[in-house]
């Protein structure tokens, strides 16, 4: 209801209760002239409020109630609905067009006629009143002519609109309302001020799975034809109150070779194990650690143990990032946005981007997935350098034994090209100060032939804008290693630099066998050329080995985005100088990557030569493009050139996804002959927790975490769903900061899919897809930590909403402007905000049923001199929609409440007054 017919109301009530005098109900006039005819009359002037789904317009249409129903102001509506009409008085006429510049509109009252594109010329009628405002027009005609329905709500004060179509000015107040919700985001959310809905671990959960099958067919000219089919099943679910996962792959004839299982828990409050106060434990195919000089990363069958923080990376300038690579999945890797790698389809069911090189301040790393169906995945991690450093006090540990490269369960004897020795490691970090760290670790591995133990350390310290490591390492009965790491940023420059010196004969996985020393620098920043931004990466090393060997690197890479075209060049040159001259080699590489959009098709190319050596020139290229059929299908082709091998091959695809699978088909054809074809299915199965049963689906619901959300009507405001209250159908479902394609069915269910493993993110409904504009959330969602192939079930309560308002005085006990006031649920969470207007008035709107207090914003209070909290409630709920709490006298030091009887009262009449 609109403020001025809220005062109104109000000053009514006033009345009746100062003076006794019984207020009958408002009845319309119908002022009537002489001659019999309907005339406006200030007792019939009606002034509403135009509302459009859950938007509610700003201008307000002036109308009056006639004696045949309800008539508009056409200059309002054109105004209001922002129509391209133009309206002239004195010619009596109206043109233009109605939403689309096809659908033209005349309107003549001289020859008494209307026409526009959907219908013939025809007479007016007695549907337009001449008014002191204007042309007031019925609002039955208006709904003929516009398309549209126009329902008036007296009670409400609303003229509402419905429409078949989405109107222009509706998309473009859901534009300008999208914008405004990307603005409005934090650049920090305080999830922990919200509730949470946290899945406790089970003895049991029925697993989701994750299934793949391809068949693929291949015939070499000259050879043999040959038919090849695999299968990949990945599930994950919770055993003995663990979580656990699986990957089952077979090989090209279907029979099983790989069995990798893993059973683990995290808490990021780190309350595993009691003393130990672990943040994750896991058995089974697990990984480990990476010293900074001994032994990296390794998976196979073991334990591990830490109580460091889930996702803190283990090294000082690089990182090591795995992940699972569903069979026919490909995977980018980008750091910072720029494209620095590249994996296809292994046949260990995993990426691996090792040694991934961190500069100063915040690094993104991202991995980006490809599925055999068009799907994209994408993957993010956060590597800050600089603004991690372990607190003052604090001791993170970590521990693990493997053996390398073995599968827990085998099915199948397989030929290792690596070691399949056991390995083992601890590692332990203390923090002394904000600046300064220490550790010490020990790993024990098998290595050219031989197993190898080690000790080594680290010290770590922080001076203004630049980060020191080093470290120290010594293998028992071999030799030692030193390092000096530094990172930093000079001016708009990150800058990085390394330099190890080898003693004896120490090896492990960072040091080749022979090396005496290393040194290398590298730069990153970003140079700005009119409106173009380049950024330009380089690093330079050189390594000199025992035998007098040198080898010199470098390499250089930029990048730059011009309209809708983003290229990426990469420059690599490798030297290898050799005491007798005879064994020099010297290699120098040049990369192209570009990616474009072009006649609707998204176009990715790349290109190598080789600038020097031997097979000098161009070496190969390659060119996909992909085009969306429709939201649910794709095409793709592909064509790639080797030169080297003086081939061509070429490669169609076509992909459809389905609700509950998805099937990619493609073939191939070479210069030389061959022929291939593929047919892949892919889809996922698990339990559905909302109605007891089994649920399919084409996304990856093993891989990532599920929300099964139950949106319903709390018309109590008691935040329960109770028997009788009705389950909402038609609402999107949010998660995090992004709209998903959940929909809530007949029974008011969803389900939000591919959640990121325990990272916590809140879940809400989208206000834009209420139907009622007097709906609006209860709470603004409820955080939950995902859970691989686990569904947490919560349900959102959609709440009738009301007013809150009131007047603020100063401390001068006059109106007082410009005062920020939040208004506090029971859980003391900010449901609402609003600034107090030019008389003092405040009005919160669209507030959910439910109790609240008022307090004045924290840095308004310290400006006024006043107290922030308001200890007196109020109260919105049904019969109760507008609380009114009167006159808010501000006093220094405190609030309170002037109005002696502060009451909330149907219709929003109350019986209080203010003194």
């Amino acid at each position: 209801m609109s403020r001025h017919s809220s005062l109104t109301l109000g000053a009514a009530a006033v009345f009746a209760a100062a003076f006794g005098v019984a207020v009958p109900a408002a009845t319309p006039a119908y002022a009537q002239a002489q001659n019999g005819a309907w005339q406006a009359s200030d007792d019939d002037a009606l002034l509403l409020q135009v509302a459009v789904g859950t938007y509610k317009l700003t201008n307000e249409i002036r109308g009056y109630q006639t004696d045949k129903g309800i008539c508009l102001d056409l200059g309002d509506v054109i105004q209001s609905l922002d129509l391209p009409i133009r309206l002239d008085k004195k010619s009596r006429r109206a043109t233009g067009w109605l939403f689309r510049e096809d659908q033209k509109f005349t309107l003549d009252r001289e020859a008494n006629t209307v026409q526009n594109v959907n219908s013939k010329l025809a007479p007016l009628g007695n549907e337009i009143h001449d008014t002191p405002e204007g042309w007031c027009v019925d609002s039955k005609a208006l709904s003929r002519w516009f398309g549209v329905t126009l329902k008036p709500d007296l009670y409400n004060s609303v003229i509402r609109i419905e429409s078949d179509t989405k109107l222009p000015f509706l998309e473009a107040l859901e534009r300008k309302s999208r914008a405004a919700r990307l603005r409005a985001k934090p650049k920090s959310f305080d999830l922990s001020a919200y509730p949470r809905a946290d899945a406790e671990y089970r003895v049991w959960r029925t697993p989701s799975v994750d299934a793949v099958v391809r068949t693929s067919y291949a015939s070499v000219p000259g050879g043999k034809s040959r038919l090849d089919a695999r299968y990949e099943l990945y599930a994950a679910g919770e055993i003995a109150g663990a979580a656990f996962d699986a990957r089952l792959s077979s090989d090209n004839k279907l029979q099983p070779e790989s069995l990798r299982v893993r059973a683990y828990r995290r808490d990021e409050a780190a309350n595993l194990l009691g003393p130990l106060k672990a943040t994750e434990i896991a058995a089974g195919d697990v990984q480990t650690q990476s010293g900074q000089l001994t032994g990296q990363t390794a998976v196979g069958r073991g334990a591990f143990i830490t109580n460091q923080p889930v996702g803190r990376q283990s090294r000082f300038s690089t990182t090591t990032v795995r992940g699972t690579l569903p069979t026919g999945w490909d995977a980018e890797l980008y750091r910072n946005g720029q494209l620095i790698g590249f994996q296809s389809d292994t046949a260990s069911g995993r990426y691996e981007f090792f040694d991934i090189e961190l500069f100063y301040g915040r690094n993104e790393i991202e991995v980006v997935l490809y599925g055999p169906q068009g799907q994209i995945r994408r993957e993010r991690f956060d590597h800050p350098v600089g603004q991690s450093n372990i607190e003052p006090g604090k001791t993170y540990y970590w521990a693990g034994i493997l053996q390398q490269n073995r599968d827990l369960i085998e099915l199948k004897k397989r030929t290792l090209q690596t070691p399949d020795a056991w390995r083992g490691g601890i590692g332990i970090e203390h923090g002394l100060d904000d600046r300064t760290s220490f550790a010490f670790g020990a790993q024990s591995l098998y290595l050219n032939g031989r197993r190898r133990n080690y000790l080594e350390g680290r010290v770590y310290r922080s001076m203004g804008a630049m980060q020191l490591e080093m470290n120290a390492a010594h293998e028992f009965g071999a030799g030692m290693a030193l390092q000096a790491n530094a990172l930093g940023r000079v001016g708009p420059v990150n800058v990085g630099a390394t330099a190890t010196w080898i003693g004896g004969n120490f090896i492990s996985e960072f040091v080749e066998d022979g090396l005496r020393n290393d040194f290398a620098v590298n730069f990153d920043t970003a140079l700005r050329l009119g409106s173009l931004n380049l950024p330009l990466q380089a690093n330079f090393g050189q390594s000199t080995l025992r035998d007098g060997t040198k080898v010199t690197r470098f390499l250089t890479q930029t990048a730059f985005a011009m309209r809708s075209v983003a290229l990426t060049a990469q420059l690599e040159r490798n030297v290898r100088d050799t005491p007798d001259d005879q064994r020099d080699v010297r290699n120098t590489e040049l990369r192209l990557l570009a990616n474009t959009r072009m006649f609707g098709l998204r176009l990715r190319g790349s290109a190598q030569f080789d600038l020097e050596g031997e097979d000098k020139g161009f070496s190969r290229a390659r060119l996909s493009t992909d085009k969306g059929l429709d939201d649910r299908s794709d095409l793709s082709a592909e064509v790639e050139y080797d030169a080297k091998a003086d081939n061509t091959e070429f490669s169609l695809g076509y992909s459809r996804r389905f609700d509950k699978f998805s099937l990619r088909t493609d073939a191939s054809y070479s210069k030389k002959g061959g022929i291939g074809a593929n047919l892949s299915l892919s889809f996922s199965f698990g339990p559905d927790p909302l109605d007891g049963g089994i649920r399919f689906s084409e996304k990856k619901l093993a891989r990532g975490g599920q929300a099964a959300v139950t949106v319903f009507r709390d018309d109590n405001g008691d935040g329960i769903r109770g028997p009788d209250e009705e389950l909402l159908k038609d609402v999107y479902v949010e998660a995090g900061f992004r709209t998903t394609d959940s929909i809530t069915n007949e029974n008011g269910q969803a389900f939000v899919d591919e959640l990121r493993p325990f990272v916590p993110v809140m879940v809400g409904v989208d206000e834009s897809s209420l139907g009622d504009p007097y709906l609006a959330p209860s709470t603004k969602g409820i955080v939950v930590v995902p859970r691989p192939g686990v569904a947490t079930v919560i349900e959102l309560p959609v709440s009738p909403s009301g007013e809150v308002e009131g007047v603020v005085h100063s401390l001068a006990g006059v109106e007082a402007p410009g005062v920020a006031l939040e208004l506090i649920d029971v859980r003391g969470a900010i449901v609402a905000t609003t600034v107090s207007e030019f008389d003092g008035f405040f009005l919160f709107d669209r507030v959910p049923y439910g109790r609240y207090r008022l307090r004045v914003a924290a840095d308004a209070a310290r400006a006024l001199g006043v107290r922030s909290q308001i200890q007196d409630p109020v109260e919105v709920a049904r019969g109760k929609d507008i609380a009114r709490m009167g006159i808010i006298r501000l006093e220094k030091g405190s609030l309170t409440i002037a109005q002696a009887d502060m009451s909330n009262t149907a219709g929003g009449v109350s019986t209080g007054s203010p003194p």
